[in-house]
């Protein structure tokens, strides 16, 4: 089971598609244009980290071996999940993961992801998503990413 989320935002004044993730307004990457934040992207970081949660949960890893993106938010989550699981794989810090993604972006669009993907690690770090899972036949058998939530 994967999890979706068939929400999309799009800027007011030039229509690019991005995720508002700061309350109460997040500046487009684009634009510059400030976008007041909707109602159901308030809590859009803790949604994604709950859904990278529950893959890893499932997966063993936080991407999915299939994952169809229908809307935005599953964008940013499919993207968050192999930003994640480089972080696991390559066990350098995060700051180096994040800077190394969003090389290749303008510098408005660094701006964006970098401070979105800082928020991303330190509520996933709150969570205890990078925490050591035992899977076993498909199941979990020893401490889980619940587990660890519940004991911070």
């Amino acid at each position: 089971m994967t999890l979706h989320y068939y929400q999309d935002y799009q800027c007011v004044k030039c229509e690019t598609y991005y995720l508002p993730f700061q309350s109460p307004v997040t500046l487009c990457p684009e634009c510059g244009e400030p976008n007041l934040q909707a109602e159901e992207f308030r809590e859009i970081i803790k949604l994604l980290v709950e859904a990278n949660a529950t893959h890893r949960t499932t997966y063993g890893q936080f991407s999915p071996p299939a994952y169809g993106v229908f809307s935005l938010v599953d964008h940013y989550i499919y993207y968050s999940a192999t930003i994640f699981d480089m972080y696991l794989e390559r066990q350098v810090p995060k700051a180096q993961i994040i800077e190394e993604v969003i090389a290749n972006e303008t510098p408005s669009w660094q701006e964006h992801l970098r401070e979105m993907l800082y928020q991303l690690f330190e509520v996933g770090e709150r969570r205890g998503i990078f925490s050591p899972i035992s899977v076993q036949e498909g199941t979990e058998t020893e401490k889980t990413v619940e587990d660890n939530a519940e004991g911070q």
